[in-house]
């Protein structure tokens, strides 16, 4: 492939030393115009001209899987950074080689309109000018005059040597290096920042936003220099130990979270082992496994420092100013905050295992991002957006900071947006309306589910647009100036959350109708909070097959193909199966040993696309968590089954459903 790279770049730029011949010379016939703008024009869009075979080997061998494309999946990298600056250096000596001084001139340099268009360089490729490919659909060179002849070759043969400056510098030297950039608008920013930072210190103004965008810059170093008075230095220290345990909160939030998925006893085992391996950790225990499996809790760096940190702490040896969120210079978290995280996570993990002993509902452990009192300025939608473009930002500033360790994940947003936020999102609904009263309850779920509605995300692309500016520039306030550059990322975040709206909508919406089926609301809320295993109240009993008469054969076929495809148990009573479809009261539950996500695929193409049962009438759900248990026994959660994604085994289930055609 290599071969190829450098074989049809070298022939592409012996055309274009031929066309130049053309372009300089100001004595040409006819002709000769006419066959070199052909000849420019085949090497611009045919398929098969060298410069093409060049562009495409280009993105196919080198800048493939650094190069991100919003709507495809993350490809394989063929070669390293080092090989990328390697071909570099070799294409740069074949344009030495081949052509004069000055034709091509590569460029490792930009001009953008801010700094905020830097943020897309990662989605950007070399590309012929769209108005130019446009144009050349409608041209007639048979009826061009000489001096249009002339005037069209050189638009085309500017337009070569563009594409080919395009391509060395946005599909191989980006790869390997960062360009030097003029920002057009740099006058906009030409107030002292860190001047402005520091003043806010002084007033003891810092939000945590703005420490993590300075968090390179030694604020102590310059607030020393001021001489302050001693009173002035501890308001300060003050307001940074705040930051300090405000940011380990949101850590300690972010952790507990992960329990609240778990049930009962699985939580109760699993919150041990993490609490003896903090304890493993604080008396010395460094092992690489220990150290490992703590990064997977909270990311940090030279664990020993941690463990000294930790004594130090112990003993009071720290002094405020010792309280940094980030080590002075750099990213990452200093060793005392993730020694406090720690100390205190352990505090709480102590606390929601002793809370699950008691039998005591322990709501404080829920992530609070949506909290009940932010509702009465935004309904859910709005909260949405909000909350993705906080974390775009994050991701994006990651990225972009430390973007010699990371690289961009393009499935990282569907992951996100489908797991933790679909997750906070639906505890969240039950937070807000737990303190309301069933009027309260009716307004907001109704408000919410409308507005569902009016805020689809074909409606707020702009709008979020403008969220995410805002958001990236907070608390300044920068003018918002829509460019390419800046969209690509913007639209890339947005494709993924319309492609989750309807989950998010259908939450909602269920939700409003537990409220009207008396499930939540009045006295019936305390009564579901304290008995979830208790049986469903519908009117349904099972599911009622059909064929039933006639077809209790196919009910043994598909019984014997769930068993072979490992979906039920393997000890499933063919008298107990057959109940399920029966329309009957279920005595026995078939124990499910498939994926949730199998088991509500399998309910779906059951009940509502093949409608191989009666129907209904929305209460499958209820009927299903009557019929199937999971393997531990429990009862599954009929919220979390009617949401489930399409599995990648749901061949194997469809293929097991024929039997009952």
């Amino acid at each position: 492939m290599k071969e190829i790279v450098f074989d049809s770049f070298k022939s592409t730029l012996q055309e274009v030393k031929i066309l130049n011949n053309v372009v300089v010379n100001e004595k040409n016939s006819k002709s000769e115009l006419d066959r070199s703008l052909k000849q420019a024009q085949d090497l611009l869009f045919s398929s098969y001209s060298n410069l093409s075979i060049f562009a495409e080997s280009v993105k196919s061998y080198i800048s493939v899987g650094y190069k991100i494309t919003p709507f495809d999946k993350k490809e394989k990298k063929q070669i390293s950074k080092i090989e990328a600056k390697i071909i570099y250096n070799k294409l740069l000596s074949i344009i030495n080689s081949v052509l004069d001084e000055d034709i091509i001139v590569p460029t490792e340099s930009l001009i953008l309109q801010s700094q905020v268009s830097s943020l897309g360089l990662a989605f950007i490729s070399a590309s012929i000018d769209e108005s130019l490919q446009k144009n050349n659909d409608d041209l007639n060179i048979s009826k061009l005059k000489s001096q249009e002849l002339s005037t069209t070759l050189n638009k085309y043969f500017a337009a070569i040597i563009s594409y080919i400056q395009d391509i060395l510098l946005y599909d191989v030297f980006l790869i390997f290096e960062k360009p030097e950039i003029t920002y057009l608008q740099e006058i906009v920013f030409t107030t002292d920042y860190k001047k402005e930072y520091i003043d806010k210190w002084l007033n003891c103004t810092v939000t945590f936003n703005e420490l993590r965008r300075n968090k390179r810059t030694d604020h102590w170093a310059e607030i020393y220099k001021l001489k302050l008075e001693f009173e002035q230095i501890e308001k300060i220290e003050n307001h940074q130990k705040k930051l300090f345990n405000e940011r380990i909160d949101f850590e300690i939030r972010n952790a507990i979270n992960d329990f609240d998925e778990l049930e009962d006893d699985v939580k109760k085992e699993a919150l041990n082992k993490e609490i003896k391996l903090i304890q493993d950790f604080f008396n010395s225990d460094t092992s690489k496994t220990v150290v490992k499996r703590l990064k997977n809790i909270l990311n940090f760096s030279k664990p020993k420092e941690v463990v000294l940190e930790y004594d130090n702490i112990l003993r009071d040896r720290l002094l405020l100013s010792d309280f940094n969120v980030y080590e002075v210079g750099k990213s990452n978290y200093s060793s005392a905050f993730v020694a406090s995280f720690f100390m205190q996570y352990l505090d709480k993990l102590k606390e929601y295992l002793e809370s699950l002993n008691d039998e005591v509902n322990t709501n404080e452990m829920i992530n609070n991002q949506f909290q009940y009192n932010d509702f009465k300025e935004l309904l859910l939608v709005e909260e949405l957006e909000k909350r993705l473009a906080n974390e775009a930002v994050e991701y994006k500033t990651k990225i972009d900071e430390l973007w010699q360790t990371y690289t961009f994940d393009p499935k990282y947003f569907d992951t996100y947006i489908s797991g933790d936020l679909y997750n906070i999102f639906l505890k969240s609904i039950y937070e807000k309306i737990k303190p309301l009263n069933d009027f309260e309850i009716n307004k907001y779920l109704t408000l919410s589910v409308n507005q569902f509605k009016t805020h689809t995300p074909e409606k707020r692309v702009e709008a979020f647009k403008r969220i995410y500016h805002d958001t990236y520039w907070h608390p300044n306030q920068m003018e918002y100036k829509a460019n390419e550059y800046d969209n690509k990322y913007v639209i890339h975040v947005w494709k993924h959350y319309t492609s989750h709206f309807l989950l998010f909508k259908d939450a909602v919406e269920n939700v409003l109708q537990d409220f009207k089926n008396g499930l939540i609301g009045s006295g019936k809320k305390q009564e579901v909070i304290e008995k979830p295993k208790s049986k469903s109240k519908s009117k349904y009993q099972s599911f009622t097959y059909i064929n039933n008469l006639t077809g209790q054969s196919n009910l043994t076929g598909l019984k014997d193909s769930l068993i072979r495809k490992k979906l039920i148990a393997s000890d499933t009573d063919l008298k107990d199966f057959r109940k399920v479809f029966s329309g009957e009261a279920i005595e026995n539950p078939i124990t499910w040993t498939g994926n949730i996500s199998e088991l509500s695929y399998f309910i779906k193409q059951l009940h509502n696309e093949l409608k191989l049962v009666a129907d209904l009438k929305q209460q499958q759900w209820a009927v299903t968590i009557n019929c199937f248990i999971q393997e531990n026994g429990e009862q599954y959660n009929r919220t979390k089954l009617r949401t489930q994604k399409v599995p990648a085994t749901s061949k194997n289930i469809d293929s097991a459903l024929k039997t009952l055609k």
